[in-house]
């Protein structure tokens, strides 16, 4: 007889990535989506977007995450909040026995990621979180794998790029970084919002622990930025315990004209040298006719996609992982260890040298 698929529920639709997540979830074979929830306080935006996915899908919508678990009682949620409610939330469900895909950055800072690992721990559920294609786009996965299987070698060095592009669209409004630094709200820079992407990839890679960070980081494109004293461009320099060093440029830019994310990585051992030059590789990058009116001014790009995204293989590997009782490729360890990672980056922004990296 089949086994039940895993009982999923989604709370929150803060951000984007919940559409994909969520999305994936409700067509995979071993999962089924069973409600939708908000917290009573969601913005109205948030609260539409989670209705109009429960609708879409056939699903109870609760004004109220503690309705949801009463009444559906899903084993696992997809959670997409802001970092600074999570480790409330996580705790909750951790001691409701649910497993949690949770939005990154998993938290505000490394003290509230560390309670959630113990949070997590403590009660024995599986923790995963949304920097899927640090691991799981494909191009990224089949380097790892060969690095894995020795085929350069020892790795030395690391060198990275992974710069958002399109611009403005998803920054926010010089009049919301004013609002924001008025009321003392704080702001999540790219580093933070896009670190991950590399800085995991870079511990797969090279099999090892952080231990030091060098960082500079300023806001050099945006004037809303500056505001809400968010950074969009950093240049990081990392050194791990095996001896390997590793160098990134992690930040958006304003440039219209590249279709997606700007992804390379090149990974240099001792016995040889690999090069990832489009690191989210979901889709080919053809010429086709200018498109009037395409809002990416992509002169003339096209993008047909091919295989399955990096967001529908980080689904179908936590949901494998609850049905194999194993942990998922990326787990709440390597959140506390991103985290700590991520506050050597910003002390080391504000003092202008090199900061140890904190252990678990």
């Amino acid at each position: 007889m089949a086994e039940a698929p895993v009982r999923c529920g989604t709370i929150g639709f803060d951000y984007g990535h919940q559409g994909a997540f969520a999305g994936s979830l409700a067509k995979h074979p071993d999962a089924a989506i069973v409600g939708v929830a908000d917290l009573p306080d969601a913005p109205d935006e948030a609260r539409r977007r989670g209705w109009e996915f429960a609708s879409r899908h056939g699903v109870p919508y609760f004004d109220d995450l503690a309705d949801l678990l009463d009444a559906q009682a899903p084993e696992m949620v997809s959670l997409c909040l802001p970092p600074s409610r999570n480790l409330e939330i996580v705790a909750e469900l951790a001691s409701r026995g649910v497993h949690v895909m949770s939005e990154k950055p998993v938290a505000d800072d490394l003290e509230d990621a560390r309670r959630i690992a113990s949070a997590v721990r403590e009660a024995g559920v599986k923790f995963t979180f949304g920097f899927h294609a640090a691991r799981f786009a494909t191009p990224v996965s089949r380097a790892i794998n060969a690095v894995r299987a020795g085929r350069v070698g020892d790795v030395r060095v690391l060198n990275g790029t992974h710069l958002q592009v399109k611009g403005p669209r998803y920054t926010i409004s010089v009049e919301e970084a004013e609002r924001r630094k008025a009321a003392g709200e704080p702001s999540v820079g790219e580093l933070a919002n896009h670190g991950g992407y590399v800085f995991l990839a870079f511990t797969a890679y090279a099999e090892a622990r952080v231990t030091s960070v060098y960082c500079e980081s300023d806001a050099f494109f945006y004037e809303s930025y500056r505001i809400a004293g968010m950074e969009d461009m950093a240049l990081v320099s990392l050194e791990y315990e095996t001896g390997v060093v590793a160098t990134a440029i992690i930040g958006r830019t304003t440039t219209k004209s590249m279709p997606t994310t700007d992804v390379r990585h090149e990974i240099i051992g001792s016995g040889g040298v690999l090069h990832v030059n489009h690191g989210l590789g979901d889709r080919a990058f053809v010429y086709g006719p200018w498109r009037e009116g395409d809002e990416f001014n992509r002169g003339g790009f096209d993008t047909p996609t091919f295989g399955r995204p990096s967001y529908e293989l980080y689904v179908d590997d936590f949901v494998r992982a609850i049905r194999d009782d194993r942990e998922p490729e990326l787990t709440v360890a390597d959140a506390v260890e991103f985290h700590a990672t991520l506050e050597a980056a910003y002390e080391s922004a504000r003092t202008h040298r090199p900061v140890d990296v904190a252990p678990d």
